[in-house]
């Protein structure tokens, strides 16, 4: 029961709610808005978040709805156009309860994203605090936001500017940051337009590389996948071979966490579809990792597969042959025979026997 002379919460939410739908109707409505008005409704919004939200917000809901911290308002506040302030209400209003309002279908939406991801760049040039602010709400942005993730190859020297804050010989001096930055690199190269930009640039194989082989188990993660996601253009499976890359993602199949092992196993399957790539591997001895993998027991299926492709070349085929190997790969086969590894395996052994 509400104290005397307050009013109860129950009742002052619907007013502060009725507040909030006047001052959007005119935000929505106007040319033009006073940044009091706006202001305005930040402190009525800070108040029903307190009431209702509990200040758990800034992260996705399980019922897919995206919800905003008053810290982003603010942002857009001063980093966007008034419109893209409206679509941030339309939201709010959803989320609160508020009636749902008119809005123009023809809001630029890629314009104003691009301006708000160029200012989170823009402060990746700042302290470290800002730095891994920005990278936190870049890397949430691009999982959630497709169109967050399209403008990258719209805005000059983006990738460049993402990266800024990392270097190759200290990678993970903020494990933290690293993490977020890399995963949005993950994140902005699954889209197609983006992959010849993200993988000819000078400095990201050699991020990737170097995160795989320092931070944290999510980091090395989607640099993996990264790479696995950039191979996909056969025209960067050169690229990504010809670099450091190739070493370490040996080393994640090798002694990775199981977690990780995976997203290095479908890259290495990816580019081992180029022949120099091929060469490249088996002078590494990846030969003899995957057999050691597959008697673990370890993602039979994809390594088997792999196998398949390396027997195309003579060097693999002499590595199989080594006694030792050739008895554990034989040993192997027998199990997997009737599995989904078997025609991988009649590859391997024709192969074998035709070289």
């Amino acid at each position: 029961m509400a104290e005397k002379g307050k009013t109860p919460v129950t009742g002052e939410e619907t007013e502060l709610k009725k507040e909030l739908q006047g001052l959007l109707e005119v935000i929505l409505e106007e040319d033009e808005c006073s940044i009091d008005m706006t202001i305005n409704s930040i402190g009525i919004l800070c108040r029903l978040t307190e009431m209702k939200l509990n200040q758990s917000v800034g992260t996705v809901s399980r019922s897919g709805k995206v919800r905003f911290s008053v810290s982003v308002l603010v942002k857009l506040v001063f980093f966007k156009h008034k419109l893209v302030i409206s679509e941030q209400i339309l939201l709010w209003c959803e989320q609160l309860g508020v009636a749902p309002l008119k809005v123009d279908q023809d809001i630029n939406k890629p314009m104003t994203d691009r301006c708000y991801i160029d200012s989170l760049l823009e402060k990746l040039s700042s302290s470290v605090s800002d730095q891994k602010e920005a990278a936190k709400e870049l890397h949430s942005l691009t999982k959630t936001i497709p169109s967050c993730r399209e403008v990258f190859s719209e805005i000059p020297d983006g990738i460049s500017r993402l990266l800024s804050p990392l270097s190759v010989t200290k990678v993970d001096s903020h494990p933290d940051l690293q993490e977020d930055l890399i995963a949005t690199v993950l994140n902005i190269s699954t889209v197609d337009k983006n992959k010849k930009l993200v993988a000819e640039h000078p400095v990201v194989i050699p991020l990737l590389a170097a995160s795989m082989r320092s931070g944290i188990i999510p980091t090395r993660r989607n640099a993996a996948a990264a790479l696995f996601t950039l191979s996909t253009l056969d025209s960067n499976k050169l690229i990504i071979g010809n670099s450091r890359a190739l070493g370490p993602l040996l080393e994640l199949l090798r002694i990775g966490h199981p977690l990780v092992v995976k997203d290095a196993v479908s890259a290495i399957f990816s580019l081992c579809h180029v022949h120099e790539n091929i060469v490249n591997s088996t002078e590494r001895g990846i030969v003899k990792v995957i057999v050691y993998k597959i008697s673990d027991g370890v993602l039979v299926h994809e390594l088997f597969g792999i196998l398949a492709l390396l027997s195309q070349h003579q060097d693999a085929i002499k590595d199989l042959e080594d006694p030792a190997t050739f008895v554990q790969f034989m040993q192997i086969t027998i199990k997997n025979r009737s599995g989904p590894a078997k025609k991988s395996i009649d590859t391997i052994l024709y192969n074998v026997c035709t070289s």
